[in-house]
């Protein structure tokens, strides 16, 4: 798993190379098969996730949220 920046996580989803999964509350938000392909920390512990999808979909949580202990 790669460390990212959170700048270069919320690029991602802003350039529409990323799914921004941020405000989701369960795995279905997701509709298929995933790993954690990256993330990104701060002071306060891991702020950020990049999810890739078996088809090669990326998936970003953005910022600190319970989405980031869902996925």
């Amino acid at each position: 798993m790669e460390k990212y920046t959170q700048k270069f996580i919320k690029s991602l989803v802003k350039q529409g190379d990323a799914i921004d999964v941020t405000n989701s509350l369960s795995r279905e938000a997701i509709p298929e098969g995933y790993f954690k392909a990256g993330y990104s920390k701060g002071v306060n512990g891991i702020n950020g996730l990049i999810l890739k999808g078996i088809s090669g979909n990326l998936y970003a949580i953005t910022k600190r949220s319970t989405a980031i202990q869902i996925f």
